[in-house]
């Protein structure tokens, strides 16, 4: 006999559908603001699943490029803030607006996509 496990994907969009179909709309004042809360956080958790991988190669390649380094994107991260830190990195470097722009997009994707959206 064969199990099916869905993946995590999966398994969390199923509860956070069933939490904001069939639980939310039963509740009122406390426990529908704390129900909502869980249903946006279930939701972020599953665009990270989603798309969190492939926003996060392109976050490291666009700072490889910018920065001219192979390092892991932690210190990477961390080299940028140093540099814009102390200067030498200037805010006009080409490429380091796009990149802030982009992951800054990216990040807002994840936790809430009518953010990022066009009026």
């Amino acid at each position: 006999m064969t199990v099916f496990v869905p993946d995590m994907a999966r398994l969390v969009q199923a509860t956070a559908d069933h939490l904001e179909h069939e639980l939310l709309p039963t509740l009122e004042g406390y426990h529908r603001f704390h129900t909502r809360v869980c249903v946006n956080v279930l939701r972020i958790v599953q665009r990270q699943a989603e798309q969190g991988a492939a926003l996060e190669a392109a976050e490291w390649a666009r700072l490889r490029e910018l920065l001219q380094s192979t390092e892991a994107l932690p210190a990477l991260n961390d080299a940028l803030v140093r540099q814009l830190d102390d200067g030498s990195l200037p805010l006009d470097t080409p490429g380091l607006a796009a990149h802030l722009q982009a992951t800054l997009g990216d990040a807002l994707a994840i936790n809430n996509p009518k953010w990022t959206q066009q009026p």
